[in-house]
């Protein structure tokens, strides 16, 4: 077929490559309708024969013709070739084919795009089934380790019991122990007897011997310790100042002879011994010891 225009000679180069409009756009990044404009040699609808120049060279380069020869012709320096070229289908159905295979390029199906959430949803399913499935097993467990428990507690039971017997007989051997050692060791009591004011007779049982007597004056104040009638202590005592003396160990009685019954006080292995001096009773006060010792 011999061509008389550019434009036929160009968009029957572009049927033959089997490149519709759109692709060629993206090819030479000129405007589809520039293109159309050419295919249909309307180059008015063109901005200016530079811009003709340069897209007839730029659409031929593109489909494999001499853009340079068509510049030519466009300027009328040349006449175009007669050639002959075989005929294509119209762009239309090779646009839309073209395009369909391009969408589905560029487009996955379905399926694939929805994968990611059918597998998501999947996983999910599974933990639901697994996490139900768990507590229906520990629901029917439940009654088995209510028996286990019961068997547990049995068991300890006996095991206390046993324990409660050893701890109760324990016990009763630190009791007899106790007992024992009580009645080895009587505490030491003291017992204030009759009082007349000016003399008071103390009972002191189950003393260890030797009696330590020990004096603390609240003021200056004179002791003195008679043991059958016989000084075995005297001596006067500056305020807060302590003595102490001790009883011989075959004296049953001792008396304590205080110049101012309230200046002292008086204890005896440790222990009070009541005096019971009255309100600042400045007054000497005996103090009779009867003593008894441990066997």
């Amino acid at each position: 077929m011999a061509f008389e225009t550019i434009g036929e000679k160009l968009r029957q180069a572009r049927l033959n490559k089997k490149i519709s409009l759109d692709e060629l756009q993206q090819i030479t990044k000129i405007q589809k309708r520039y293109l159309e404009a050419i295919d249909n040699d309307d180059f008015d609808q063109l901005p200016g024969k530079f811009y003709v120049r340069a897209f007839i060279r730029q659409y031929a380069e593109a489909v494999g013709e001499d853009g340079d020869h068509l510049v030519d012709v466009f300027d009328g320096k040349r006449k175009l070739s007669a050639g002959t070229i075989v005929e294509r289908p119209e762009p239309e159905t090779v646009n839309g084919s073209r395009k369909a295979m391009h969408q589905e390029e560029s487009h996955p199906s379905k399926f694939w795009t929805s994968l990611p959430v059918i597998l998501l949803g999947l996983v999910a399913l599974a933990i639901i089934v697994v996490v139900g499935y768990m507590t229906w097993q520990d629901r029917q467990a439940d009654p088995i380790i209510g028996g286990s428990a019961s068997s547990v507690t049995v068991d300890g039971s006996v095991e206390q019991t046993a324990s409660s017997t050893k701890e109760s007989t324990q016990a009763s051997s630190t009791v007899e122990s106790t007992t024992e050692s009580t009645v080895e060791e009587k505490k030491m009591a003291i017992t204030a007897g009759q009082d007349t004011g000016s003399a008071i007779a103390v009972s002191i049982t189950d003393a260890t011997k030797p009696v330590t007597l020990e004096f603390t004056a609240v003021n200056r104040v004179w002791i003195g310790v008679m043991v059958d009638n016989a000084y075995v202590y005297q001596g006067t005592l500056a305020a807060n100042e302590t003595q102490s003396t001790q009883l011989p160990e075959t004296a049953t009685n001792a008396t304590i002879t205080l110049g101012a019954a309230s200046n002292a006080t008086i204890k005896a292995n440790g222990e009070v011994v009541p005096v019971n001096p009255g309100e600042n009773n400045r007054s000497p006060k005996n103090v009779t010891l009867a003593l008894q010792y441990k066997e």
